[in-house]
Protein backbone atom coordinates (compact mmCIF):
# COMPACT_ATOMS: atom_id res chain seq x y z
CA UNK A 1 0.00 0.00 0.00
CA UNK A 2 1.35 3.61 -0.89
CA UNK A 3 2.30 5.94 2.12
CA UNK A 4 0.03 8.26 0.02
CA UNK A 5 -2.73 6.13 0.75
CA UNK A 6 -5.91 7.25 3.20
CA UNK A 7 -9.11 6.32 4.09
CA UNK A 8 -11.49 7.07 1.42
CA UNK A 9 -13.73 10.19 1.72
CA UNK A 10 -16.54 9.82 3.14
CA UNK A 11 -20.03 12.07 4.06
CA UNK A 12 -18.76 12.16 7.92
CA UNK A 13 -15.38 12.51 7.18
CA UNK A 14 -12.43 14.83 8.50
CA UNK A 15 -12.39 16.69 5.40
CA UNK A 16 -16.54 17.66 5.54
CA UNK A 17 -15.55 18.68 9.16
CA UNK A 18 -12.59 20.85 8.21
CA UNK A 19 -14.67 23.21 5.07
CA UNK A 20 -18.07 23.49 5.47
CA UNK A 21 -19.33 24.61 2.50
CA UNK A 22 -23.09 26.57 2.98
CA UNK A 23 -25.50 25.53 -0.28
CA UNK A 24 -28.27 27.07 0.73
CA UNK A 25 -27.05 30.25 1.12
CA UNK A 26 -24.71 31.70 -1.19
CA UNK A 27 -22.58 34.69 0.48
CA UNK A 28 -22.14 37.12 -2.98
CA UNK A 29 -20.88 39.90 -1.22
CA UNK A 30 -17.26 39.95 1.17
CA UNK A 31 -19.17 42.73 3.48
CA UNK A 32 -22.03 39.94 4.53
CA UNK A 33 -19.56 37.61 5.81
CA UNK A 34 -16.80 37.29 8.76
CA UNK A 35 -13.19 37.78 7.95
CA UNK A 36 -12.32 34.47 7.35
CA UNK A 37 -14.98 33.90 5.05
CA UNK A 38 -14.37 37.07 2.89
CA UNK A 39 -10.49 35.66 2.78
CA UNK A 40 -11.82 32.72 1.61
CA UNK A 41 -14.56 33.79 -0.86
CA UNK A 42 -10.98 35.35 -2.46
CA UNK A 43 -9.48 32.40 -2.80
CA UNK A 44 -12.22 30.46 -4.29
CA UNK A 45 -13.01 33.13 -6.66
CA UNK A 46 -9.77 31.97 -8.20
CA UNK A 47 -9.28 28.02 -7.26
CA UNK A 48 -11.96 25.97 -5.75
CA UNK A 49 -11.15 25.59 -2.66
CA UNK A 50 -12.91 21.91 -1.98
CA UNK A 51 -10.80 21.04 -4.99
CA UNK A 52 -7.30 21.44 -3.15
CA UNK A 53 -8.36 19.98 -0.43
CA UNK A 54 -9.06 16.91 -1.84
CA UNK A 55 -6.23 16.78 -3.62
CA UNK A 56 -3.45 18.14 -1.15
CA UNK A 57 -5.49 16.75 1.99
CA UNK A 58 -4.13 12.66 2.01
CA UNK A 59 -1.06 14.40 1.30
CA UNK A 60 -1.50 16.96 4.46
CA UNK A 61 -2.71 13.56 6.28
CA UNK A 62 0.34 11.83 5.54
CA UNK A 63 2.67 14.40 6.86
CA UNK A 64 0.85 14.92 9.98
CA UNK A 65 1.36 11.00 10.44
CA UNK A 66 5.13 11.53 9.55
CA UNK A 67 5.26 14.45 12.19
CA UNK A 68 3.59 11.95 14.97
CA UNK A 69 6.03 9.07 14.51
CA UNK A 70 9.27 11.28 13.30
CA UNK A 71 10.44 10.73 17.45
CA UNK A 72 10.51 7.37 16.96
CA UNK A 73 12.14 6.31 13.61
CA UNK A 74 14.81 8.90 15.10
CA UNK A 75 15.17 7.04 18.15
CA UNK A 76 15.20 3.51 15.92
CA UNK A 77 18.02 4.70 14.28
CA UNK A 78 19.88 5.95 17.72
CA UNK A 79 19.46 2.46 19.09
CA UNK A 80 20.86 1.37 15.35
CA UNK A 81 23.63 3.28 15.84
CA UNK A 82 24.41 2.75 19.60
CA UNK A 83 23.10 -0.64 20.27
CA UNK A 84 25.27 -1.90 23.01
CA UNK A 85 25.50 1.64 24.85
CA UNK A 86 21.28 1.76 25.04
CA UNK A 87 21.14 -2.12 26.48
CA UNK A 88 23.92 -1.45 29.15
CA UNK A 89 22.05 2.42 30.02
CA UNK A 90 18.93 0.51 30.02
CA UNK A 91 20.53 -2.41 32.42
CA UNK A 92 21.83 0.25 35.02
CA UNK A 93 19.22 2.51 35.18
CA UNK A 94 15.82 1.11 34.86
CA UNK A 95 13.82 -1.67 36.23
CA UNK A 96 15.74 -4.09 35.09
CA UNK A 97 18.41 -3.50 37.81
CA UNK A 98 16.17 -4.65 40.31
CA UNK A 99 15.81 -8.72 38.35
CA UNK A 100 18.43 -11.14 37.08
CA UNK A 101 20.65 -10.98 34.69
CA UNK A 102 19.61 -7.07 33.63
CA UNK A 103 22.91 -6.97 30.69
CA UNK A 104 20.85 -10.14 28.76
CA UNK A 105 17.19 -8.93 29.38
CA UNK A 106 18.37 -5.36 28.63
CA UNK A 107 19.42 -6.53 24.79
CA UNK A 108 15.97 -8.57 24.42
CA UNK A 109 13.75 -5.44 25.64
CA UNK A 110 15.62 -3.17 23.56
CA UNK A 111 15.70 -5.29 20.60
CA UNK A 112 11.81 -5.13 20.80
CA UNK A 113 11.53 -1.86 21.38
CA UNK A 114 13.68 -1.04 18.16
CA UNK A 115 11.21 -3.66 15.88
CA UNK A 116 8.20 -1.94 18.02
CA UNK A 117 9.25 1.92 16.63
CA UNK A 118 10.31 0.86 13.28
CA UNK A 119 7.79 -1.16 12.17
CA UNK A 120 5.17 0.79 13.97
CA UNK A 121 6.06 3.90 12.25
CA UNK A 122 6.42 2.23 8.51
CA UNK A 123 3.18 0.35 8.91
CA UNK A 124 1.05 3.78 10.29
CA UNK A 125 2.54 5.71 7.28
CA UNK A 126 1.48 2.94 5.13
CA UNK A 127 -1.77 2.49 6.46
CA UNK A 128 -0.60 -0.95 7.00
CA UNK A 129 -1.81 -3.53 10.41
CA UNK A 130 -2.86 0.52 12.15
CA UNK A 131 -4.82 -2.05 15.22
CA UNK A 132 -0.81 -3.38 15.48
CA UNK A 133 1.15 -0.39 14.90
CA UNK A 134 -0.56 1.90 17.34
CA UNK A 135 -0.51 -0.88 20.03
CA UNK A 136 3.28 -1.03 19.98
CA UNK A 137 4.13 2.52 19.83
CA UNK A 138 1.81 2.96 22.88
CA UNK A 139 3.20 0.44 24.35
CA UNK A 140 7.12 1.15 23.86
CA UNK A 141 6.30 4.69 25.06
CA UNK A 142 4.74 3.64 27.92
CA UNK A 143 7.79 1.07 28.95
CA UNK A 144 10.47 3.55 27.36
CA UNK A 145 10.56 6.29 30.83
CA UNK A 146 10.38 3.07 33.00
CA UNK A 147 13.33 0.59 31.29
CA UNK A 148 15.04 4.02 30.71
CA UNK A 149 14.74 5.62 34.78
CA UNK A 150 12.71 8.73 33.74
CA UNK A 151 10.13 8.75 35.96
CA UNK A 152 11.67 11.72 37.59
CA UNK A 153 12.14 13.81 34.22
CA UNK A 154 8.54 15.50 34.17
CA UNK A 155 9.39 16.89 30.91
CA UNK A 156 9.74 13.84 29.00
CA UNK A 157 6.82 12.22 30.75
CA UNK A 158 4.15 14.81 29.60
CA UNK A 159 5.70 14.54 26.38
CA UNK A 160 5.30 10.99 26.34
CA UNK A 161 1.51 11.69 27.69
CA UNK A 162 1.47 13.58 24.60
CA UNK A 163 2.77 11.30 22.32
CA UNK A 164 -0.04 8.66 23.82
CA UNK A 165 -2.71 11.09 23.15
CA UNK A 166 -1.97 11.61 19.75
CA UNK A 167 -1.57 7.65 19.09
CA UNK A 168 -4.83 7.58 20.73
CA UNK A 169 -6.59 9.60 18.03
CA UNK A 170 -5.23 8.63 15.38
CA UNK A 171 -6.18 5.00 16.23
CA UNK A 172 -9.50 6.10 16.86
CA UNK A 173 -9.91 7.72 13.17
CA UNK A 174 -7.65 4.42 11.69
CA UNK A 175 -9.99 2.32 13.70
CA UNK A 176 -13.64 3.90 13.57
CA UNK A 177 -15.26 1.64 11.08
CA UNK A 178 -14.00 -1.44 12.86
CA UNK A 179 -14.15 -0.44 16.40
CA UNK A 180 -17.54 -1.17 18.31
CA UNK A 181 -20.30 1.62 19.00
CA UNK A 182 -18.89 4.56 21.14
CA UNK A 183 -15.79 3.02 21.21
CA UNK A 184 -13.61 5.03 19.00
CA UNK A 185 -15.59 8.30 20.60
CA UNK A 186 -13.91 7.63 24.16
CA UNK A 187 -10.52 6.45 22.54
CA UNK A 188 -10.08 9.93 20.70
CA UNK A 189 -12.19 11.56 24.14
CA UNK A 190 -8.98 10.24 26.19
CA UNK A 191 -6.50 11.13 23.03
CA UNK A 192 -7.63 14.58 22.89
CA UNK A 193 -7.43 15.02 27.32
CA UNK A 194 -3.62 13.57 27.09
CA UNK A 195 -2.79 15.94 24.52
CA UNK A 196 -2.02 19.20 26.74
CA UNK A 197 0.87 17.56 29.22
CA UNK A 198 3.18 19.01 27.41
CA UNK A 199 2.29 22.37 27.65
CA UNK A 200 0.71 21.76 31.32
CA UNK A 201 4.29 20.79 32.20
CA UNK A 202 5.17 24.17 30.17
CA UNK A 203 2.69 26.06 32.52
CA UNK A 204 4.03 25.08 35.40
CA UNK A 205 7.43 26.05 34.85
CA UNK A 206 6.04 29.36 33.57
CA UNK A 207 4.55 29.54 37.00
CA UNK A 208 7.83 28.92 39.21
CA UNK A 209 9.38 31.53 36.68
CA UNK A 210 6.72 33.92 36.93
CA UNK A 211 6.91 34.19 41.14
CA UNK A 212 11.09 34.38 41.03
CA UNK A 213 11.40 38.25 41.10
CA UNK A 214 15.26 39.25 41.49
CA UNK A 215 15.97 41.24 44.54
CA UNK A 216 17.65 44.25 43.19
CA UNK A 217 18.27 48.42 44.17
CA UNK A 218 18.64 49.06 40.58
CA UNK A 219 15.62 50.26 39.05
CA UNK A 220 16.49 49.03 35.01
CA UNK A 221 16.69 45.45 36.55
CA UNK A 222 13.53 45.99 38.36
CA UNK A 223 11.67 46.45 35.29
CA UNK A 224 13.26 44.39 33.48
CA UNK A 225 12.57 41.50 35.98
CA UNK A 226 8.89 43.08 36.13
CA UNK A 227 8.49 42.70 32.36
CA UNK A 228 9.81 39.12 32.79
CA UNK A 229 7.21 38.85 35.07
CA UNK A 230 4.50 39.72 33.02
CA UNK A 231 4.95 38.11 30.06
CA UNK A 232 5.53 34.78 31.99
CA UNK A 233 2.21 35.31 33.99
CA UNK A 234 0.58 35.92 30.11
CA UNK A 235 1.86 32.97 28.83
CA UNK A 236 1.24 30.65 31.99
CA UNK A 237 -2.65 31.94 31.74
CA UNK A 238 -2.44 31.28 28.02
CA UNK A 239 -0.86 27.89 28.38
CA UNK A 240 -3.67 26.75 31.57
CA UNK A 241 -6.71 28.21 28.98
CA UNK A 242 -5.53 26.56 25.67
CA UNK A 243 -4.96 23.55 27.35
CA UNK A 244 -8.13 23.80 29.51
CA UNK A 245 -9.88 23.94 26.13
CA UNK A 246 -7.98 21.37 24.07
CA UNK A 247 -8.91 19.07 27.14
CA UNK A 248 -12.84 19.88 26.88
CA UNK A 249 -13.08 20.36 22.87
CA UNK A 250 -14.19 24.03 22.97
CA UNK A 251 -12.92 25.66 20.11
CA UNK A 252 -10.02 22.51 20.53
CA UNK A 253 -9.37 22.58 16.61
CA UNK A 254 -8.38 26.30 16.11
CA UNK A 255 -6.34 26.16 19.39
CA UNK A 256 -4.63 23.10 18.68
CA UNK A 257 -3.05 24.38 15.33
CA UNK A 258 -1.88 27.39 16.54
CA UNK A 259 -0.37 25.21 19.63
CA UNK A 260 1.06 23.17 16.62
CA UNK A 261 2.66 26.23 15.23
CA UNK A 262 3.67 27.53 18.25
CA UNK A 263 5.41 24.27 19.05
CA UNK A 264 6.84 24.20 15.82
CA UNK A 265 9.03 27.60 16.21
CA UNK A 266 9.42 26.98 19.77
CA UNK A 267 11.64 23.11 18.73
CA UNK A 268 13.25 24.83 16.11
CA UNK A 269 14.83 27.98 18.09
CA UNK A 270 15.64 26.20 21.27
CA UNK A 271 17.08 22.66 19.43
CA UNK A 272 18.31 23.96 15.75
CA UNK A 273 20.71 20.57 15.61
CA UNK A 274 21.02 21.62 11.81
CA UNK A 275 23.45 24.23 12.68
CA UNK A 276 25.14 22.46 15.52
CA UNK A 277 26.89 19.56 12.58
CA UNK A 278 28.85 20.27 9.46
CA UNK A 279 30.79 17.57 7.58
CA UNK A 280 34.48 18.58 6.77
CA UNK A 281 37.67 16.23 5.85
CA UNK A 282 35.29 13.40 5.86
CA UNK A 283 34.44 13.55 9.44
CA UNK A 284 31.57 15.36 11.27
CA UNK A 285 32.16 18.39 13.15
CA UNK A 286 30.22 20.17 15.98
CA UNK A 287 30.01 23.27 17.10
CA UNK A 288 31.77 23.81 20.40
CA UNK A 289 30.18 26.72 20.81
CA UNK A 290 26.49 24.91 21.24
CA UNK A 291 24.15 25.67 23.77
CA UNK A 292 23.33 23.34 26.52
CA UNK A 293 19.54 21.78 25.68
CA UNK A 294 17.36 23.63 28.48
CA UNK A 295 15.11 20.23 28.95
CA UNK A 296 14.82 18.54 32.25
CA UNK A 297 17.20 15.54 32.99
CA UNK A 298 16.40 12.77 35.12
CA UNK A 299 18.29 12.64 38.93
CA UNK A 300 22.02 12.03 38.10
CA UNK A 301 22.72 13.55 34.88
CA UNK A 302 24.61 16.58 34.40
CA UNK A 303 24.61 17.60 31.08
CA UNK A 304 27.74 19.85 30.89
CA UNK A 305 29.53 16.34 31.59
CA UNK A 306 28.34 15.22 27.84
CA UNK A 307 30.60 15.24 25.42
CA UNK A 308 29.74 17.44 22.56
CA UNK A 309 28.06 14.90 20.28
CA UNK A 310 25.78 14.02 23.23
CA UNK A 311 25.11 17.55 23.63
CA UNK A 312 24.25 16.97 19.99
CA UNK A 313 22.27 13.80 20.59
CA UNK A 314 20.48 15.52 23.08
CA UNK A 315 19.17 18.30 20.81
CA UNK A 316 18.55 15.80 17.89
CA UNK A 317 15.79 13.80 20.02
CA UNK A 318 14.19 17.11 21.87
CA UNK A 319 13.81 18.41 18.33
CA UNK A 320 12.08 15.59 17.20
CA UNK A 321 10.06 14.91 20.29
CA UNK A 322 8.66 18.49 19.60
CA UNK A 323 7.93 17.89 16.30
CA UNK A 324 5.67 14.44 17.55
CA UNK A 325 3.99 16.64 19.84
CA UNK A 326 3.08 18.43 17.20
CA UNK A 327 2.15 16.13 14.89
CA UNK A 328 -0.27 15.37 17.55
CA UNK A 329 -1.72 18.48 18.19
CA UNK A 330 -2.62 18.75 14.58
CA UNK A 331 -4.26 15.18 14.64
CA UNK A 332 -6.48 17.02 16.69
CA UNK A 333 -6.76 20.19 14.02
CA UNK A 334 -7.67 17.60 11.12
CA UNK A 335 -9.97 14.67 12.93
CA UNK A 336 -11.91 17.14 15.25
CA UNK A 337 -12.27 16.30 18.65
CA UNK A 338 -14.73 13.36 18.48
CA UNK A 339 -18.32 13.11 19.54
CA UNK A 340 -17.58 13.38 22.93
CA UNK A 341 -16.66 17.57 23.39
CA UNK A 342 -18.63 20.34 23.68
CA UNK A 343 -18.42 21.59 20.17
CA UNK A 344 -17.82 18.48 18.39
CA UNK A 345 -19.25 20.23 15.18
CA UNK A 346 -16.09 23.15 15.09
CA UNK A 347 -15.47 23.99 11.52
CA UNK A 348 -11.49 25.16 11.06
CA UNK A 349 -12.25 26.55 7.56
CA UNK A 350 -15.59 28.14 7.00
CA UNK A 351 -15.46 27.44 3.00
CA UNK A 352 -17.85 30.04 1.18
CA UNK A 353 -18.61 27.66 -1.61
CA UNK A 354 -19.90 28.22 -5.50
CA UNK A 355 -23.09 27.01 -6.78
CA UNK A 356 -21.46 25.20 -9.46
CA UNK A 357 -19.70 23.44 -6.79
Amino acid sequence: MSPNTTIPLGDNDEFHALVKPNHKKQVNSSEDAGFIQRVMLKIDKHTSCKLLMRIWGPRVEFIVRLMLVSTFFDDSIRTMLHFSDEATQIGDRGVLKFVGSPAFLSLIVLAVGLLAQFVGSLCILALIQPDFATKALIGWVIAQPLLNGQLSNFEFVAESLTLIGGLLMLRAHLLSKEAQAGTDARTQMIGRMLLPAAYLYQAGVFLSSAFTLDETSDFGQYLSSLSVFVINTAVLIGLLIGSALVATGLKSRCIAFFLALFNIAFVCYQHPFFLYVWREGGEWKYDEFMSIPNAGMPAGFDVREFELWQIYDLHVYYFFLGLSTSGALLLLTQFGPGEIAMQKDEVLLPVVGRAED
